[in-house]
């Protein structure tokens, strides 16, 4: 299956510069106009950008140009989506040919140039994609059970650890179902929907965590498991209830190594967080997260 972009806005594929996109377009939405006089009366520090008005040299700053720049974040995010949809999110393999995974990659490379952006990370996100076809590793329960297989266990988790649990999926006819990400501030909380035996049976497994920024300048944040729980299993509602203190657990099995409990703090590295995307990476795994 071949990809191409569209990119309809001119110069939209090469005039990213210094984190802005530079050029004339006389048409713009009302509402990418209403959302930009949303984020001026919220204290944007974006009012004005510039505009390159001819061949020579010379620039004028015209605030239209904030909503040119918008328009062409919103079509590289779009193009971000579509490449993932071509590409499969991970655990379909027959989609992911080297063109289409090339495709998804030149699209998280372009909006990590992208600097503009005032969007929030909270809101509701589903897995679009993952580098890996085991997507179960897009949530922080096993980023956590990676971070101890390597730091506790010196288990290569990426070679022996992960492809031996994915190895399961086949015999149990397991299949995973939507994984979600809420984010609210510093919490974040995944749902994975996992049927097996066919679907005979199903379930979802939620795990809370919350974000601890290693610095104030850095996109990386160590990720602190707090509790998980099985949920919609024939033992509903008994289990729903049932918080697994994993922080505890996982601390203590730290300090008993002599290596601390911060041993088993994955870290996770944003990359780019927009209105309709938002793309992260874990222990080599870039995953990208459509908003709902």
């Amino acid at each position: 299956m071949s990809f191409i972009f569209v990119t309809p806005m001119p110069h939209a594929d090469a005039a990213l510069s210094n984190a802005r996109v530079r050029f004339p377009t006389p048409m713009v939405s009302t509402k990418i106009r209403r959302r930009l006089q949303v984020q001026a009366s919220e204290g944007s520090s974006s009012t004005s950008v510039p505009l390159k008005v001819n061949d020579e040299d010379s620039w004028v700053s015209d605030e239209s140009t904030i909503i040119q720049e918008v328009d062409v974040v919103q079509e590289l995010e779009s193009a971000l989506l579509v490449a993932c949809m071509h590409a499969g999110r991970g655990d379909d393999q027959s989609y992911r040919t080297n063109e289409n995974v090339a495709a998804v990659n030149d699209a998280v490379e372009k909006l990590a140039n992208v600097k503009t952006t005032n969007s929030s990370k909270t809101g509701t996100w589903r897995l679009a994609y993952a580098s890996t076809p085991l997507v179960f590793r897009a949530t922080p329960f096993y980023w956590l059970v990676g971070e101890m297989a390597t730091n506790i266990f010196n288990v290569d988790a990426e070679r022996d650890l992960f492809p031996l649990i994915g190895s399961l999926q086949e015999p149990l006819q397991a299949n995973f179902g939507d994984i979600i990400q809420e984010v609210d501030g510093d919490l974040l909380r995944s749902r994975v929907q996992l049927s097996v035996l066919s679907g005979a049976l199903s379930t979802t497994l939620v795990t809370t965590a919350r974000t601890v920024p290693l610095t104030t300048t850095t996109s990386q944040a160590q990720v602190v498991v707090e509790s998980s729980r099985v949920t919609q299993t024939p033992l509903s509602p008994i289990l729903d209830a049932v918080d697994v203190p994993v922080e505890s657990i996982f601390d203590a099995i730290g300090a008993a190594s002599g290596k601390g409990a911060s041993a088993l703090k994955p870290v996770m590295r944003t990359i780019y967080t927009g209105e309709q995307v938002r793309v992260e990476e874990v222990q080599g795994v870039t995953m990208v997260f459509e908003r709902q």
